[in-house]
């Protein structure tokens, strides 16, 4: 998904000849940290909270603050996930929107990515959670796919990281089904260490009891 589907319909921009107490007024009533600074349709930066209150006259112009935000944007034509890690990286809640020529578009704010985010992932959608844990060498995605696919399950989303302070991958999947033990037993089968499973329509979750009951079925 791109940032430019999810850009909001707030008019948050201020101008460069805004006062203090002005743009101060604004910030409360979006309850943000900091607004962009626009002129016409150029994106001149953000300004932030802490300078309007470090700021002893209320009636100065931003134009002749001294900004400490840094000067980052999006461009319309990014992906989601470039506008998370921008926030993450610099703390924002907002994140102004350039067009390709540098042209101010707009604004896209945590809430947006985070829906976008959720709709990407195929969170919103019914079914289960599986987390397989493995070495980094024995990542194979086609593989752990082509597994679960067996069992008649559609994978909706994948999400892979790799474990701190080790070599080890933890791969995160969605399914289409609640009633995944099929789909696991295969997986352990096939030697793949699950190591957590969520929305499984099960009461109690415990990987070891299910691992213990397909041992003793494939000991008979």
């Amino acid at each position: 998904m791109y940032i430019g589907e999810i850009i909001s319909n707030l008019y948050a921009e201020v101008s460069p000849q805004d006062t203090v107490a002005q743009v101060l007024n604004r910030i409360n009533e979006f309850h943000f940290h900091g607004l962009p600074i626009v002129q016409q349709d150029s994106f001149l930066g953000l300004v932030r909270e802490e300078d309007l209150l470090a700021e002893e006259d209320d009636s100065t112009r931003i134009a002749d603050l001294k900004h400490t935000a840094p000067f980052v944007y999006l461009y319309d034509y990014q992906h989601i996930f470039d506008g998370l890690q921008i926030m993450s990286v610099h703390d924002h809640d907002i994140l102004p929107v350039v067009s390709k020529e540098h042209k101010y578009i707009g604004i896209v704010t945590q809430k947006d990515i985070l829906k976008a985010l959720n709709q990407t992932l195929a969170n919103n959608e019914s079914g289960a959670i599986i987390i397989l844990e493995m070495d980094a060498k024995d990542y194979a995605l086609s593989h752990v796919a082509h597994i679960i696919e067996s069992e008649n399950t559609k994978i909706l989303s994948i999400a892979s990281r790799q474990v701190p302070d080790s070599n080890r991958m933890e791969m995160t999947i969605k399914v289409n089904k609640n009633n995944i033990a099929a789909v696991v037993a295969s997986l352990w089968r096939f030697d793949y260490v699950v190591k957590a499973t969520f929305n499984d329509g099960s009461d109690k979750n415990d990987i070891q009891d299910r691992y213990n009951l397909l041992m003793n079925y494939l000991d008979l």
